[in-house]
């Protein structure tokens, strides 16, 4: 996330430590003086705002098959300058790093607001200061940089400490990215992605060295600089008294420029007396905040790379060993429809998890083979996302975390076994029940029938069970055994979400339980799921199990009768849960998602980018937003259930445009049939008709295509 201020004191006010080269040319060096091809480390997500390019509009949900094409440019690019590229992308958000993580989606939320009242008042997309990226583009990015060939990496800690550590592990020619940690860390040259031009590979170097030179400050001194700078352990906003005494600027005065605050900073270290540790020095700039002086050390030791020699600021200064955390979790709970915050101690536990499965899992991990929240989710029983594009003053659609939570709870029941034979034959059958530790709203068909809430009474602060959404006749035992059975516990049977959603302000994480799955046999083992050979009984166990999660089992034996393209099985099982769970959803929108799948348009880039909407309007941004969500999660399950759709083959690319679909839902909503939708093409509205009938079997468009086939069943009395 970089040190507050550093790159723009660099490119505005350092422009000797900025040097202009060329990675063609310096690939041409390096190969004479090693021998050996360059290999350049790629900042994943460092990279995606220059991989998802300004020619590409993000306003409407993705233009998913132009972006595979930006990506196949860039790879070629560099392959033409005989460069080699390896992508580490970022696999987990340090706890250190979380105030910041939540920081940020907070003003993204507050982003999308001011991006909706801008559609809705000028019917455009916003400059691109409100950039927001689509749903889920870095994990898709990682599969689709795969399936052009490039090597990518999923980190297991910090994504800029571990491509600092293979830099210093591996022969690497430099560091493509944008984020200035890495002008601190002292390891291969650092290269700027924003600066890059992709034709000619003429980008900006910058320059540690000059840096120093222009500071009067050594190398190793980087570290120290970056915390009384501010970066991500110790925050700009907690120095800026610091900052305001060194400059000479009073309390009540404008904050300082960043170019005389970081000569004030660079004097003061001058000052230092040799000899002095960093905790002294975290004692002078925060003298009546202890909680501070570790933390500053923190800051520092984070910089610090296998083999490098400790600073003279740190030699005195053994490392810190944080205590052990208990096992006992503050979590916040919402008291039924009403609005209530109740304070709660959730137990917490590492997740057991077989060895085999763990170690399979990390190799996945690594070679991003699987998406990156499963192996999270398997080690610290925790996950996050991003924030969409859903305007929150539209309530007739709920938001999308929350209207997709019930897959991603079977999805936990797979990955921790709940409701497994085993485990139910070890304690009372719990399969009725879900609990969720915060839920600020209760969206009309939120969840299926048979997922019940266990929320906290104000009167006693107690678990009770909400049996008002059971199936008639489900039997829920209200004894003090029952309750403890099925009391959440992170790592067991639950996990800690950070999801942002209307009226959710990330102060802390939901707890969210598992939700065991209906099928007979009960939950299979990651091991049946994962291990177990292709054999046909196999692959339907997977199949099974993922329509399961989807809550569209009923569907699987259609599937496999009509044997549609794998490529649309994704797009209709999502279609399907969206018309079951959300009322607002209406045919002719549900035909504009299936249209924009099928017509020949759809698979052209070109044309693609060559197409022209009217306008921007808001409920398509929002719609395609949600869907894009339920792709999202649906590829999750899909993946813990042991890819029995492939990875590639539920890649959206291959079914949804966001800039299509607008247009066919302009279309649609004006009064457009399903044959003018699928662009008068016999091929398209045959497959559009076959996709039709995977999505609509179970649901209200189904009750109501029965009832207009079948008027005299209507009626008050059912006659």
């Amino acid at each position: 996330m970089g040190v507050r201020g550093l790159q723009t004191y660099l490119e505005r006010h350092c422009p000797e430590a900025c040097v202009k080269v060329n990675l063609s040319e310096l690939s041409r060096r390096y190969y004479r003086q090693h021998g050996a091809r360059p290999v350049m480390v790629v900042d994943g997500l460092g990279c995606l705002r220059k991989f998802y390019n300004q020619e590409l509009p993000w306003v409407y949900g993705g233009q998913w098959r132009e972006y595979c094409e930006e990506l196949g440019r860039f790879l070629q690019s560099f392959r033409t300058a005989g460069i080699d590229l390896v992508f580490i992308f970022d696999g987990v958000v340090e706890k250190s790093k979380r105030a910041e993580w939540v920081k940020r989606r907070q003003q993204s939320a507050r982003d999308v607001v001011t991006v909706f009242t801008h559609i809705k008042k000028h019917s455009t997309q916003p400059s691109d200061d409100l950039f927001q990226m689509p749903v889920s583009l870095g994990t898709l990015t990682r599969f689709a940089l795969k399936s052009l060939g490039a090597v990518v990496i999923n980190s297991t800690k910090e994504a800029d400490i571990e491509i600092a550590e293979y830099c210093r592990k591996y022969p690497c020619f430099g560091i493509l990215g944008q984020d200035s940690d890495f002008v601190i860390f002292n390891t291969v040259p650092f290269y700027s992605s924003k600066n890059l031009d992709i034709a000619t590979l003429n980008t900006i170097q910058y320059s540690r060295d000059r840096l120093c030179y222009r500071l009067q400050i050594s190398l190793e001194d980087l570290p120290l600089f970056s915390c009384l700078m501010g970066n991500d352990i110790i925050k700009s906003t907690e120095l800026e008294s610091f900052k305001r005494r060194q400059v000479g600027v009073p309390a009540n005065a404008r904050f300082p420029r960043v170019e005389d605050v970081v000569m004030a900073v660079s004097r003061y270290m001058q000052t230092i007396p040799h000899g002095t540790t960093i905790r002294d020095v975290a004692r002078d700039v925060f003298p009546n905040e202890p909680d501070k002086w570790l933390r500053m050390e923190e800051g520092a030791r984070m910089y610090l790379l296998p083999g490098d020699p400790l600073p003279w600021y740190m030699e005195n200064c053994p490392p810190h060993v944080l205590p052990p955390s208990g096992v006992k979790r503050n979590c916040r709970q919402m008291d039924g429809d009403e609005d209530i915050t109740l304070e709660v101690d959730v137990e917490e536990i590492r997740p057991r998890v077989d060895t085999k499965v763990l170690q399979f899992a990390r190799e996945r991990h690594l070679n991003s083979d699987n998406i990156a929240q499963i192996y999270n989710i398997l080690i610290s029983a925790e996950t996050d996302s991003s924030v969409a594009m859903e305007d929150e003053t539209n309530k007739d659609v709920p938001s999308s975390s929350v209207l997709f939570r019930p897959i991603r709870q079977r999805m936990y029941a797979v990955l921790y076994g709940v409701g497994s034979n085993y485990e139910m034959s070890n304690k009372t059958n719990c399969s009725k029940t879900v609990t969720t530790q915060r839920i600020p709203q209760r969206p009309v068909l939120l969840a299926p029938r048979f997922s019940t809430p266990l929320l906290l009474t104000q009167r006693n602060r107690g678990f009770h069970t909400d049996v008002s959404s059971t199936a008639v006749g489900d039997q829920v035992p209200q004894d003090s055994a029952y309750a403890d059975s099925c009391r959440p516990v992170v790592g067991k049977n639950a996990v800690k979400e950070w999801c942002p959603y209307r009226g959710n302000p990330l102060t802390c994480p939901d707890v969210i339980t598992a939700l065991p799955l209906n099928l007979i046999g009960g939950t299979p083992s990651l091991s049946m799921l994962w291990f177990s050979s292709g054999e046909p009984q196999t692959k339907h166990l997977r199949l099974h199990t993922f329509f399961a999660c989807m809550d569209c089992a009923g569907l699987l034996e259609s599937v496999l009768r009509v044997e549609p393209d794998p490529h649309y099985i994704i797009l209709c099982l999502v279609l399907h849960y969206m018309v079951k769970h959300m009322l607002a959803l209406q045919e002719w929108e549900v035909d504009a998602f299936l249209a924009q799948a099928v017509v020949p348009f759809a698979q052209d880039a070109g044309r693609l980018r060559g197409l022209k909407v009217p306008r921007v309007a808001p409920h398509p941004v929002h719609l395609a937003a949600v869907f894009l969500k339920g792709v999202s999660y649906a590829l999750l399950a899909d993946c813990a259930c042991g890819w029995p759709i492939t990875a590639q083959d539920g890649m959206p690319w291959y079914y949804f445009d966001g800039k299509l679909f607008h247009h066919k839902y302009l279309m649609a909503e004006g009064g457009a049939d399903v044959r003018a939708l699928c662009d008068h093409d016999n091929r398209a509205l045959q497959l559009f008709w076959t996709l039709k009938e995977l999505v609509v079997p179970g649901t209200r468009l189904d009750q109501k295509r029965r009832e207009m086939c079948f008027p005299h069943h209507q009626g008050k009395g059912g006659h």
